[in-house]
């Protein structure tokens, strides 16, 4: 590794004041996650570098330096781009136990609920949606799942668009699930939850060598609980073994294997009235807990090989299959006020609707990658290539119910009606297949001491096929429509960047992405005739080293467009109209690290205004796009008490936001606030987290038709044994 000429700067005798005048510095200037390295620039071809080869947790701060979410592991600090990473100490410190939970944690993003469309983790970022767009260890995980953190080390997001590093899609950006990996050494950890609603979770995180240079490790977890509203459930296990073999060695190979099981009570919240989420008690459910069930699974196997070719030489191997089947038979609400005169009242009539859908994804993904450095002259180069292929295979079935449900009141709602077993009325049956090859490479080219620049290039190419049938029940037929459509579209992402010393680091970048027809599975008529859309982000940032590295900040100024975006043209039958663009502008603070020995924070504030530029329906123009709050805020700090003792808190605020590009109807702003304490030693620990302090209603889920609540206040107690 090479030294960087360690220049006095400002930022450098910041990190000297008390840390009073530091805390309240940043405080005033509101800053959230980023992280980057100390005063040493680590080669990027350096993967142990970000391996655990000794203990667990592995991040033992808020702060991380580094990051592998381009593909490959890098200084943050040489990422000219907004990230962020939620480590395994603030995933512990929170209590946190699904991807969701882990997710408040990410500035300028924002939940979806669902109905006719996608379920499970269905996110926005930065206004753009993004439920395609996450990842596990750098594979895109297609599932429609609600995904756990049993296995999970560590999530790191990227904002902004990527088509260059990942293919189709990441407008907004992107989420990356890092997966627990074999270390060398011998460690067990026995964890045990109990709290509100009946909740009750264990799980085992245990690793052991098999070998001087092999070692495996085993993660499970099963939970019962109920929902937080009367009737709904939230049941799953998990097992993920994986094995590492030549730990150190030039070659290593690692293997593993995912599976969760979900058996849940879904729940789709309260539908709206005059622009609104209906004002209902917060355990009040309108669904059918004898009949609604949500059945998921997800199985995925992973090869990883890697060899080292020389120190500043590496090649890499991912290779991938991932199954998912989902099941879900859900009752989604609605209103029918024309019994009450128009009027919302406790007589007002519920309607349940009962969209069913059952469907299995499946994924096989091969991704090779080198990555080294050389040297022209005096200009070092850092560079990243590869070529991946990826074959997707979707098939859906949805239905109704036969002669619909019974219908309920809004005042008093009955969850056990008398009613014969639901009959399945089909709909339609789905099938996608999609093959996608992308070629790429990229150059990190260091100019000088100070200077770096960053271009790189992307070539994919995305044909997909969609067969769809639909049934007529007047007729008791079935019609069938075969679509096609290939793709063809370069990709780039191109940066400046300026580190004046090793504590400063300031950016411009700009870089593409696109999306294609058949990008979430759907291809109509129209849409095998019609270009991906097309995005662009062009964004400044500085990344700050403070605290000899403990604290990291980070600020940036942002602006997504879309371009193309697909309208319906009422005049044309078989094409969309690529007539729509749209934009967020914003800006993003933020912090993470040890502000003293015994204070650690993490906080984010995302800024954004968004705006539809041009529409086909003039009612939308210039209206703001859906699901794109004006503000994300949010933030946790821990405090060492001594003996072992440990408080913390934190809250999560978000502002009001819309429903639809109309602007009509409306989920307002809210703050959640959260508190922990902790007792750790050697062996054990006892942690208590209590969430929603204030029983805030809040809704967190978004659809057209409804909206779901989040939790109320919960207290959960978590015990933990180690030991070797």
């Amino acid at each position: 590794m090479r030294e960087i000429n360690k220049k006095q700067s400002a930022v450098r005798h910041m990190a000297k004041l008390p840390a009073s005048l530091t805390l309240a510095g940043l405080v005033a200037t509101t800053p959230v996650l980023a992280e980057t390295v100390k005063d040493t620039v680590l080669p990027a071809v350096n993967v142990d570098a970000t391996r655990v080869d000794s203990a667990m947790p592995s991040d033992k701060s808020y702060n991380k330096a580094t990051t592998s979410v381009g593909k490959m592991p890098t200084a943050k600090r040489d990422i000219p781009q907004s990230e962020t990473t939620i480590t395994q100490r603030l995933i512990a410190d929170q209590g946190d136990a699904t991807l969701k939970d882990a997710m408040r944690n990410v500035p300028g993003l924002t939940f979806n609920a669902g109905e006719g469309g996608r379920t499970g983790d269905n996110i926005t970022i930065r206004g753009f949606a993004a439920g395609t767009d996450i990842y596990l260890d750098g594979v895109r995980d297609i599932g429609q799942y609600n995904r756990d953190l049993f296995n999970t080390d560590r999530v790191d997001a990227l904002f902004g668009p990527s088509s260059m590093l990942f293919g189709r899609g990441s407008t907004g950006g992107l989420v990356n699930q890092v997966s627990k990996q074999p270390f060398a050494g011998k460690r067990t950890e026995v964890s045990g939850t109990i709290g509100s609603n009946r909740y009750q979770r264990a799980t085992v995180d245990s690793n052991l060598m098999v070998g001087e240079t092999a070692a495996m490790r085993l993660n499970a977890m099963i939970q019962k609980a109920d929902g937080d509203r009367d009737g709904t459930e939230q049941n799953r296990w998990g097992v993920a073994p994986s094995l590492r073999l030549g730990i150190g060695e030039p070659t290593e190979l690692t293997l593993s294997y995912y599976h969760l099981t979900e058996d849940n009570i879904p729940d789709y919240g309260v539908p709206y009235f005059q622009g609104k989420p209906i004002d209902v008690p917060q355990n009040r459910f309108y669904g059918l807990p004898d009949w609604d069930y949500e059945k998921n699974k997800a199985d995925i196997g992973t090869a990883i090989v890697q060899h080292k070719l020389s120190s500043n030489v590496t090649l890499r191997n991912t290779l991938r299959y991932g199954k998912y089947h989902r099941d879900v038979w859900p009752t989604a609400p609605r209103l029918d006020i024309t019994s009450t005169g128009g009027v919302l009242a406790d007589k007002t009539t519920i309607i349940r609707n009962r969209p069913g859908r059952e469907g299995t994804e499946k994924i096989f993904s091969n991704q090779f990658d080198l990555m080294g450095e050389f040297r022209t002259g005096d200009i070092k180069h850092q560079i990243l290539a590869g070529l991946d292929y990826t074959g997707e295979k979707s098939k859906t079935y949805r239905w109704s119910h036969k002669d619909g449900a019974p219908t309920t009141t809004l005042g008093n709602p009955d969850p056990h009606p008398a009613m014969q077993t639901p009959v399945r009325l089909p709909g339609s049956d789905v099938n996608f297949d999609s093959n996608v090859v992308g070629i790429y490479a990229q150059d990190m080219v260091a100019l000088t001491y100070q200077w770096k620049v960053l271009a790189g290039l992307r070539w994919d190419r995305f044909k997909g096929d969609y067969t769809t049938r639909n049934f007529n029940a007047k007729t008791n037929s079935w019609s069938s429509t075969d679509t096609a459509r290939t793709d063809r579209i370069a990709s780039y992402r191109t940066g400046v960047i300026y580190q004046p010393d090793g504590q400063q680091s300031y950016y411009a970048t700009l870089g593409t992405s696109f999306n294609p027809s058949g990008e979430a599975y759907a291809l109509d008529p129209r849409g095998t005739n019609t270009p991906p859309e097309k995005n662009r982000n062009l964004e400044i940032g500085t990344k700050l080293d403070l605290l000899d590295g403990d604290l990291s900040l980070r600020a940036a100024a942002f602006r997504i467009t879309k371009t193309h975006e697909r309208n319906t043209d009422p005049l044309k039958q078989d094409v969309y109209l690529l007539s729509g663009k749209r934009h967020t502008d914003g800006i993003d603070f933020g912090i993470a690290g040890r502000l003293t020995e015994k204070l650690e924070a993490f906080g984010n504030v995302t800024l954004m205004k968004s705006k539809i530029d041009s529409h086909i329906d003039s009612n939308s123009q210039g209206k703001e796009a859906a699901n794109t709050p004006r503000y994300t805020i949010g933030g946790w700090t821990t405090y060492a008490l001594g003996m072992g003792w440990k408080v913390g808190g934190g809250f999560d605020a978000k502002g009001k936001r819309y429903t639809g590009v109309t602007n009509t109807t409306e989920l307002p702003a809210y703050v959640r606030w959260d508190a922990m304490v902790a007792y750790d030693k050697r062996d054990y620990s006892i942690q208590l987290n209590a969430t929603n302090l204030l029983d805030k209603k809040y809704y967190e889920g978004l659809y057209a038709g409804h909206t779901v609540t989040g939790p109320g206040r919960g207290v959960q107690l978590t015990g933990s044994y180690r030991f070797n």
